[in-house]
């Protein structure tokens, strides 16, 4: 007993400093990112708090009717079954400037398709204007949710002055989910700009040749 009593005063502590670290850390971070960003790491607490209830109404749960291993060991030779367990896909979400990026399990019954066909419902509970899901390997899918449209954004580039190590790929700049777009130029004998006015056509020319302008193929 003196033991334990000895090994909970130096845990306690511990917790209480670890805790502590994890705390500054996150206000650090939190003060330093842009508003886009803080808004984000409100919506990525909200959507990991709300998860175990939004999936069981979103239809992403299994009912599983097998006894865990603890409840068989446990069980009493003239007790009742146990209740079916209710499994929930554990996730990490990671907050940005446009949204959250949810990376879910998938479970038996519950796969790519189930979580495509939720995508409209976790939408409205994350209050979203758009949610795609893709695989992420196996068992795996990611979820991204952009809370503002990535593409009505104003964004700024400034060039590095350095000539590039791979004047094969021009970075175009994010789609409509805030991912990065790049086009090949490896044998393309030309490249033909075209859109409507104010679509961003000279916007994209000019960081084309700031980019690949300090280069000596250029």
């Amino acid at each position: 007993m003196e033991v334990v009593t000895e090994y909970a005063s130096y845990a306690l502590p511990i917790a209480t400093a670890l805790i502590g670290v994890w705390l500054l850390v996150t206000v650090v971070r939190y003060v330093r990112a842009d508003r886009g960003t803080r808004v984000s790491m409100r919506q990525a607490v909200r959507v990991r708090w709300g998860w175990v209830r939004l999936a069981r109404m979103a239809g992403l749960t299994v009912t599983d009717k097998t006894p865990s291993l603890l409840a068989q060991i446990t069980a009493q030779k003239d007790s009742p079954p146990p209740a079916p367990r209710v499994l929930t896909p554990k996730i990490k979400v990671k907050p940005d400037q446009f949204g959250v990026i949810v990376r879910a399990r998938t479970l038996p019954q519950v796969g790519l398709e189930e979580y495509q066909k939720a995508a409209r419902f976790l939408a409205d509970a994350w209050r979203c204007t758009r949610v795609s899901v893709l695989p992420d390997g196996p068992g795996k899918v990611v979820i991204r949710g952009v809370r503002s449209d990535p593409l009505t954004t104003p964004t700024a580039h400034r060039p590095t002055g350095r000539p590039l190590a791979d004047l094969t790929r021009w970075e175009l700049g994010v789609d409509e989910y805030a991912a990065r777009v790049c086009v090949s130029l490896a044998n393309v004998p030309g490249v033909t700009v075209a859109g409507v006015p104010g679509a961003g056509k000279t916007s994209g020319v000019n960081k084309f040749i700031c980019d690949f302008a300090p280069s000596a193929a250029v």
